[in-house]
């Protein structure tokens, strides 16, 4: 059902594998740690499925992005 699948903003749920490689090509099983260990949120469940919020994912990739700068001294341009 698409409205189960969609936040109110028109955000998408994505398996654990399309977050594993939006997160840079890592396994479900790398995915399921991260979510164990609070780095991504819990998931949603799509019936037998479980899901994540890609907008999730790519806040979680900006955040480990300005981490990354905030260590290395990496100012942003703009």
């Amino acid at each position: 059902m698409i409205a189960s699948a969609t936040k109110n903003d028109g955000d998408v749920l994505i398996s654990l594998e399309r977050a594993g490689e939006m997160l840079g090509g890592i396994s479900k099983k790398s995915v399921c740690r991260r979510i164990a260990g609070g780095v991504l949120p819990p998931p949603v469940k799509e019936g037998k499925f479980s899901r994540l919020f890609r907008s999730d994912v790519i806040r979680v990739i900006q955040e480990m992005k300005e981490e990354r700068d905030k260590k290395y001294g990496v100012r942003n341009s703009g």
